[in-house]
């Protein structure tokens, strides 16, 4: 509650610099768009649409096939994922601030990152857990005296203000005109600069058989460049339920080589199957899909199936036995899955789904963000 006595002391500060209009009913819950994580995954390589370089080597030498059965690897066998990290956040609108004749939209935003560590035992405990208070105002829709005080108010009061009109990887797919609508890519840029904290904290505990499975993409710049600093792959794997649906896959060569979508690649991709390894960002993300389920128990082909990046410096095909040993443990991880708890139930790892709760059990609720937050 201290953080939200932090808020509402500035807001009371600063309707007595500008004219507010406060949001109906209280601060207003900002819902999530279903289709944002496709969209981030588009807009994060967007020059890219047609992939036709399969980018890992078989050890017969030969063309890696399009399809590889990949059995689940249980943790009985070999124990490959040790730690999982997400991130969650809500957001709030709370009101509109009126100054002469600029407006802004103010938010407020929680965004949270964990990661879980597995013990031997199966058992999982919390390893890192942060929390960060976010004040989303547009900066140039204000005096550059009323931006001055927020920034001075936010530093006392341990909150983060983030200027709604600063560009950015994630928040551009939306409109740059109407900053409310905007908001929800700001705060999602910023819950993914939190998660790209975690991953370089807990990278120096990791190794060849402790690895680290990150629910999104690892295209995000601070991840990508941080990933890429060393000469060898590290035992990092992103993990994405949702991805972009326009890209086109180019297999084999010359007159016989076959152009499909990315709906007919994965029709055909049977239960415990992935598809062949590509290259993005010229080599340096390694990407495959998963299917974790079959699809006689789905509504349509892209149900059950994960996508799986790597970040590879090297710029290297990287062995398919690397491929089919992460690609096993990911259909592993599958079970037990969280039905009826989440729309994307389909395509969950359980691990992610426990990371996913802790961080949103630590945020404060809709009620008590409603009932504290007055603008006066």
């Amino acid at each position: 509650m201290k953080a939200l006595q932090g808020i509402r002391e500035i807001l009371k500060v600063i309707s007595q610099e500008v004219e507010v209009l406060p949001a109906v009913g209280g601060a207003v819950e900002d819902l999530e768009r279903p289709d944002f994580e496709e969209r981030e995954d588009q807009a994060l390589n967007e020059d890219e649409k047609v992939f036709e370089a399969i980018f890992e080597r078989d050890p017969s030498g030969q063309s890696p096939p399009l399809y590889r059965h990949v059995p689940p690897i249980g943790r009985a066998k070999e124990h490959i994922f040790r730690y999982f990290l997400d991130g969650s956040f809500r957001s709030y609108f709370l009101g509109t601030v009126l100054e002469n004749e600029r407006e802004s939209p103010v938010h407020f935003a929680q965004i949270g990152a964990c990661v879980l560590r597995r013990e031997d035992d199966g058992s999982v405990r919390r390893e890192r857990l942060q929390v960060d208070h976010l004040l989303l105002v547009g900066k140039a829709r204000l005096s550059e005296n009323v931006w001055t005080k927020l920034e001075q108010l936010a530093a006392q009061m341990k909150v983060k203000l983030i200027d709604l009109t600063e560009p950015d990887i994630v928040s551009r797919v939306l409109s740059d005109f109407d900053l409310r609508n905007k908001a929800g890519g700001k705060v999602r840029f910023e819950m993914h600069k939190l998660e790209a904290e975690m991953i370089r904290e807990v990278v120096p505990h990791l190794s060849e058989d402790r690895w680290l499975i990150a629910d999104g993409s690892l295209m995000f710049d601070p991840i990508l460049k941080f990933l890429s600093s060393g000469d060898a792959i590290q035992p990092v794997i992103g993990v994405s339920k949702n991805f972009r649906k326009d890209p086109q896959f180019v297999y084999g060569r010359g007159p016989r080589a076959e152009r499909r979508s990315i709906y007919r690649l994965l029709a055909d991709l049977q239960a415990e199957h992935r598809t062949a390894a590509f290259s993005a960002h010229d080599g340096k993300v390694v990407f495959w899909y998963v299917r974790l389920r079959e699809q006689k128990h789905l509504d349509y082909p892209l149900m059950g199936v994960v996508k799986a990046e790597l970040v590879n410096p090297s710029q290297e095909p990287v062995p398919s036995e690397l491929v089919d040993r992460l690609s096993g443990a990911l259909v592993a991880e599958r079970n037990v899955t969280p039905h009826g708890q989440d729309r994307r139930w389909h395509a969950h790892l359980y691990p992610i789904f426990l990371v996913e709760r802790a961080v949103k059990e630590s945020l404060l609720s809709r009620e008590a963000v409603q009932q504290y937050l007055k603008w006066r």
